[in-house]
């Protein structure tokens, strides 16, 4: 039997954020560089993704290039380590997919994501390239 001087300090477990988690920083990130957030929801439709997200010229106080004048795209937040599915290559369910398909036919950018750090990565180098 071990002694208790023996003992060693316990390994720190590094809890993974939850899908509020994730969604509310993001949002809070998103609404501080001046853009719009709606949480998108719908009582008639479902598999819409979490949030919609804008940014256009006279929204806010941040002033906006020309070319990032009318940034629109949306985003499904999944939880932090959530499980890509290996017959879609996403984590989103396949009706989730199909919602953002006809979102996508419909003019509208958007993505799924599920850390703090890609979300923020996305944005930019969405930005960078005007929105496209």
């Amino acid at each position: 039997m071990k002694e208790i001087s023996e003992a060693t300090t316990p390994a720190s477990i590094e809890r993974l954020m939850l899908e509020a988690e994730v969604q509310s920083t993001c949002v809070k990130w998103m609404r501080t560089r001046g853009y719009w957030a709606r949480k998108f929801s719908s009582m008639s439709q479902r598999s819409v993704p979490d949030y919609l997200f804008s940014r256009f010229a006279g929204y806010g106080e941040i002033h906006i290039p020309p070319a990032l004048d009318r940034i629109k795209f949306f985003c499904e937040f999944k939880r932090q380590g959530c499980k890509v599915d290996k017959e879609t290559g996403f984590m989103s369910t396949q009706a989730q997919l199909d919602e953002q398909k006809a979102m996508r036919e419909a003019g509208w950018d958007g993505f799924e994501c599920s850390d703090v750090n890609e979300f923020k990565r996305w944005v930019l180098a969405y930005e960078r390239n005007g929105g496209r």
